[in-house]
């Protein structure tokens, strides 16, 4: 099993997000910290796993449709 994202944040003795912000180059990250943490990013051959980006992603309300018929249907009359 890879390392996980919560695993390389208790290495580099940063948060959570702190690592996410890295991961993702959103900035606000001190580049010594930055750099840490993609050593140990690097260290430990660590890649984003795409497909659970995929379905954080996708996330949507689910809809459901349903065509009742009225003719000849005994619950209409």
């Amino acid at each position: 099993m890879s390392i996980t994202i919560t695993q390389i944040a208790k290495l580099a003795g940063v948060s959570r997000g702190t690592v996410d912000r890295v991961i993702h180059q959103r900035g606000r990250v001190a580049p010594e910290v930055e750099k840490r943490i993609r050593d140990i990013m690097d260290e430990n051959d660590y890649h984003p796993y795409m497909l659970g980006r995929a379905l954080a992603v996708s996330k949507t309300p689910l809809t459901i449709g349903m065509i009742m018929i009225e003719k000849g249907n005994p619950f209409f009359n």
